[in-house]
């Protein structure tokens, strides 16, 4: 059950790719896309103590570049690299790297929804040990976004991870999810 979305979004990426039409004379008009995005990032760390549960929450922001590759005229892959930070504790910044994969869908009126694997590279924490944290971390995102202009769309995507940030044996753990909102610009 852990890895159902994996073999969905893999199963997906292969049917996808590999799709043949009876029709040869099928000339797609879609072409490689690339662009830049930034926004606000915000973070929610789930800490888990022996006997306690909490949440906390802390907002930043994150930009990058990303690649858009068709794969028809409804669906496509995108890759991106993205650096967020965001506050991890009063004095202390958790700077990271996302690297999501993502199969987009066109749907109605300039939406497009996506979804799919993301793999996250823990850079720093401030002057904390970073011994003590997971510098790789597992996840998946999905989101929608609205194309403005024909360069411009804003989007909202909710990263859940699979691996903890901070793992220091029997009830002391943290998870980390993200919610990320921008602005993207397509060259």
């Amino acid at each position: 059950m852990k890895y159902l979305p994996i073999i969905i979004i893999t199963t997906f990426i292969s049917g996808t790719l590999f799709a043949q039409t009876d029709n040869s004379t099928f000339v797609s008009n879609t072409q490689t896309t690339f662009g830049i995005k930034t926004g606000y990032n915000a973070i929610q760390f789930k800490i888990e103590n022996e006997n306690t549960e909490s949440v906390q929450k802390e907002a930043g922001i994150y930009f990058g570049a990303f690649i858009n590759i068709p794969t028809s005229d409804i669906f496509s892959i995108q890759s991106e690299i993205l650096y967020s930070s965001s506050r991890y504790t009063f004095k202390d910044n958790i700077n990271l790297i996302h690297v999501p994969i993502s199969i987009q869908f066109k749907l109605a009126n300039n939406f497009t929804g996506f979804f799919g694997p993301e793999i996250q590279f823990l850079l720093d924490i401030g002057n904390l040990d970073l011994n003590n944290f997971n510098n790789l971390m597992l996840g998946f995102n999905f989101g929608a976004s609205y194309k403005i202009s024909s360069n411009f769309s804003i989007e909202a995507k909710p990263y859940f991870s699979f691996s903890k940030l901070l793992d220091n044996g029997p009830g002391i753990s943290r998870k980390l999810n993200i919610l990320q909102i921008g602005l993207a610009y397509q060259f």
